[in-house]
């Protein structure tokens, strides 16, 4: 049996909380405490009910000069042909892969969340090989008011390597550790996005270069196949090593949340 491995930071200031679930283990019986505390939930040997594994297994992975991040394909990258472009594959067959396999992640995520009222939904691919990126919060696109609450769930693709995650400290815990010392009193709490940018900015991408390795870092190592979720938003994270993955996105309605006042723009309203 694969199972993920976690290995905690002991110089963290704050305890990582993580759920950690093994088939057949019962996944709505916690996801909803567990996604909206905001921590990662990673899910061991569970599959995707009609999902083309064998198509998407078999896909193959690219590479840039430095390994680095570059843009999902998101649909409409789909249909300009990056998939032919970047790994000279038939673009009208990964279109229809897509289609379909964007129709079983929407069925696997409402047979978790089916209580949240949803906006938008949306697949994107990540097939370069990736070697450490910067720490990070994700900030959104303006098509994003910043009053949804933003999940993401994704898949390793990869039939081999592990998937290595990082995580570090949320955006509650850089705003108490850094308040005096980056003057974050100064920071406008009434725009989600600007506020996220500011904090990154002044907290993480700053001259003490806490974005590579500065900071505590949880590390997670996610096996082929392994499922993970949670709000990019709410706590840095940092990609260590990867290949290929999936990322199905959905913005929930957060007045439909369990716990309202979880939402990223409460949580930010109330530092």
């Amino acid at each position: 049996m694969n199972k993920t491995q976690i290995t905690i930071d002991i110089d963290s200031k704050y305890k990582f909380i993580y759920t950690h679930l093994i088939y057949p283990d019962n996944l709505k019986d916690c996801m909803y405490e567990s996604f909206e505390s905001g921590y990662p939930i990673i899910l061991d040997n569970y599959q995707i009910e009609n999902f083309n594994y064998d198509y998407f297994y078999n896909f193959p992975f690219w590479f840039t000069e430095k390994n680095e991040w570059v843009k999902p394909w998101y649909p409409s990258d789909i249909k300009k042909g990056a998939p032919m472009r970047d790994v000279s594959v038939d673009n009208d067959i990964f279109l229809k892969e897509h289609k379909s396999a964007f129709i079983a992640w929407d069925e696997f995520y409402k047979s978790c969340f089916s209580d949240y009222k949803t906006k938008n939904k949306i697949l994107s691919h990540r097939y370069n090989q990736l070697i450490v990126n910067k720490l990070h919060l994700d900030l959104l696109d303006d098509n994003h008011t910043g009053n949804d609450q933003q999940m993401r769930m994704f898949l390793n693709l990869d039939t081999i390597k592990p998937r290595i995650l990082a995580f570090s400290y949320t955006i509650e815990q850089l705003f108490v550790i850094f308040y005096n010392e980056k003057n974050l009193y100064q920071l406008d709490k009434s725009n989600v996005n600007k506020f996220i940018s500011e904090l990154r900015n002044r907290c993480i991408w700053n001259d003490e270069k806490n974005d590579f390795f500065t900071l505590p870092r949880h590390y997670i190592t996610l096996n082929p196949g392994a499922i993970w979720i949670f709000n990019s938003q709410w706590i840095s994270h940092q990609i260590i090593f990867g290949n290929k993955i999936q990322c199905f996105e959905v913005d929930i309605d957060s007045s439909t949340l369990k716990q309202p006042s979880r939402s990223i723009s409460n949580i930010i309203k109330n530092l």
